[in-house]
């Protein structure tokens, strides 16, 4: 990879963090589903479109990015909420990750996919931070929701990957 291509990628990766911590925020902010801290994950979109423009290592490094970072900005790093996002951004990496080399699902089935681990993964770190395991009483209505909001930002970022496509042979040349 050329200099002038390392500083693309870094530039790029760069901005997709900053659009992941907006969206991060942004959605935070929306009460959208009956489940105390729980969003549509428009911020994962951007971690599913670093998995398919570049690396699992990229979109894993991006993806704990954004996590403490909006813990930082929102007074949240350390306490539950910070642990339960940490586990749940692991795990959809992890499991993204892991079925995307398959070549089986496609971009829609690997959004649902991270969407349902993401989902798993901050339950079990709840059980872990709050000590309790009543905290399971939310998985099936999480898992419920998060088929729609995989689809949803899947078809996002699937669409976006197609622009990305155009964008980046007419920048290559």
């Amino acid at each position: 990879m050329s200099h002038a291509q390392k500083i693309r990628k870094m530039t790029l990766l760069a901005n997709l963090l900053a659009i992941a911590i907006v969206l991060n925020i942004i959605e935070s902010a929306i009460p959208v589903i009956p489940v105390p801290g729980a969003k549509l994950g428009f911020a994962n979109m951007v971690t599913l479109i670093i998995l398919y423009i570049y690396s699992f290592r990229d979109s894993m490094t991006i993806s704990v990015s954004r996590v403490a970072l909006v813990a930082i900005l929102t007074g949240k790093l350390l306490g539950p909420v910070f642990y339960m996002g940490l586990a749940g951004a692991v795990l959809a990496v992890l499991f993204m990750g892991l079925f995307k080399k398959t070549d089986y699902f496609g971009v829609l089935g690997i959004s649902v996919i991270g969407s349902v681990f993401h989902c798993i993964g901050q339950i079990f770190a709840g059980i872990f931070v709050i000590g309790s395991i009543a905290v399971l009483a939310y998985l099936p209505i999480m898992l419920f929701l998060s088929v729609p909001a995989g689809v949803l930002t899947g078809v996002i970022a699937k669409r976006f990957l197609s622009l990305w496509q155009t964008w980046d042979k007419q920048t290559a040349s």
